[in-house]
């Protein structure tokens, strides 16, 4: 137990001692992603070894840093969004359970690059703890490896259970970061590897210090050089380079003066023939046009069908409030037990559909896979993706495996069919 603490405060002190060495009194804040496996696949001692680590590397992260939990057994989920508070990692961390059949490993790894990649943070890392085993995800490893290296996202690998090496060892090899198994691992070595394994940002303002020289003649004097040949007019072309740059900032000092010294107008800043002048552009631009008349406005209102006009209350009603309307992407279910019913799509992590209750939307058709399908937010729109389902998965009439959604595709799982639709609702 000495040996493992004293090994811990050493890392720690390494990565310490570099930030101090580059000028800096500590390493500069980070944002990581621990993936927690909350599989079946594990034991619920080897759970709670897995949140005892995961705490040890937030009591170890540098000031400032940011950390966000996402949990996969069946699916892959956010449950903490980046935050810098201690506590509520804590709390989110505390409630991880073991549940589900499966493990949806690449599907996390996926999610997370994606996340941190769109968090605009410099600094990020993934800590996983799992078993390495995947089942059911509806991507393949090779996805969620190209995010974390177009992110330079390094993969920090901990093994729980009944390890499979090998997966973890190439994670954590292919984006630049390490594997450990859950004995030998500690916090402190874990987040001492990340600050290394991500590069700091440069010290902005910052000069290194000037070569001082001993006095007396130069070298070039010394060795018998000329001042006048082309080596030493290259060593004069800095101080040519720096009296060019100061002439360039006194010519645009003279010209920013000149140009302040001419009247402006105080909206636009254009230039005035003199102080008392009229700025021509701002007349124009500020001229208010005339009102439509009550017959330009009504022709308008001709335009739309009687039953809108009447419902927004007649013709002022219709010219002077507009309301905003948003659009939702929803499922909504058109044949089977659950007609009529709507259910939201989340445009931050995948819907799985299935017969299980664990899916978030749940389907009760004896003809329809525990786990049949899952529709994952993309770029710019929606993906289906059939999880190997016995009767299958058919969009359009059409069996597919994988399949970008349109709005009004119709989706058939067993004997229901849901539509794919863009809603309108009031912003």
């Amino acid at each position: 137990m000495q040996r493992r603490s004293a090994a811990r405060a050493a890392a720690a002190a390494l990565v310490l001692a570099g930030f101090a060495a580059s000028g800096q009194t500590e390493p500069p804040a980070a944002l990581v992603a621990v993936l927690l496996d909350s599989s079946g696949s594990l034991a619920p001692r080897e759970l709670d070894r897995a949140r005892q680590l995961a705490l040890e590397v937030l009591a170890s992260l540098p000031a400032g840093s940011e950390v966000a939990v996402f949990t996969f057994d069946d699916q892959s989920r956010l449950v903490l969004p980046r935050t810098s508070r201690a506590e509520e990692v804590q709390r989110a961390l505390a409630g991880v359970r073991i549940s589900g059949r499966h493990t949806a490993l690449h599907d996390a790894l996926y999610d997370a690059s994606r996340y941190l990649r769109e968090s605009g943070v410099a600094r990020s890392a993934i800590l996983l703890i799992t078993d390495g085993k995947d089942e059911q995800s509806a991507l393949n490893l090779d996805d969620g490896l190209r995010l974390a290296e177009q992110g330079r996202i390094p993969v920090f690998a901990v093994g729980v259970g009944q390890v499979e090496e090998r997966g973890l060892r190439r994670i954590a090899k292919l984006t630049g970061g390490q594997y450990r198994g859950a004995r030998e691992a500690s916090g402190a070595a874990l987040v001492a590897a990340m600050m290394a394994a991500v590069p700091a940002p440069p010290v902005t303002g910052s000069a290194s210090p000037p070569r001082v020289t001993a006095p007396g003649p130069s070298r070039a004097v010394e060795r018998g050089a000329d001042p006048g040949s082309p080596r030493s007019g290259m060593r004069r072309l800095p101080s040519i380079l720096a009296a060019l740059v100061v002439l360039a900032a006194v010519t645009a000092a003279l010209l920013a003066l000149r140009r302040r010294a001419r009247p402006r107008c105080p909206a636009c800043r254009r230039d005035l023939p003199d102080a008392s002048a009229t700025c021509s552009f701002c007349a124009e631009r500020t001229a208010v046009p005339p009102a439509p008349s009550r017959l330009e406005r009504e022709a308008a209102v001709a335009e739309l069908s009687p039953t809108v006009v009447a419902r927004m209350g007649g013709t002022e009603e219709y010219l002077e409030k507009t309301v905003v309307l948003r659009e939702r992407p929803v499922l909504a279910v058109t044949r089977g037990p659950l007609a009529g019913q709507v259910f939201e799509l989340s445009g931050t992590s995948a819907t799985s559909l299935g017969r299980a209750k664990a899916n978030d939307v749940i389907l009760d058709d004896t003809s329809i896979s525990s786990q049949h399908c899952r529709i994952r937010p993309e770029d710019d729109g929606f993906t289906l993706l059939d999880l190997k389902s016995t009767n299958g998965t058919f969009v359009n009439e059409r069996r597919v495996t994988s399949h970008r959604l349109a709005e009004g595709d119709v989706i058939k799982l067993g004997e229901m069919e849901l539509q794919f639709r863009l809603e309108q609702r009031r912003g």
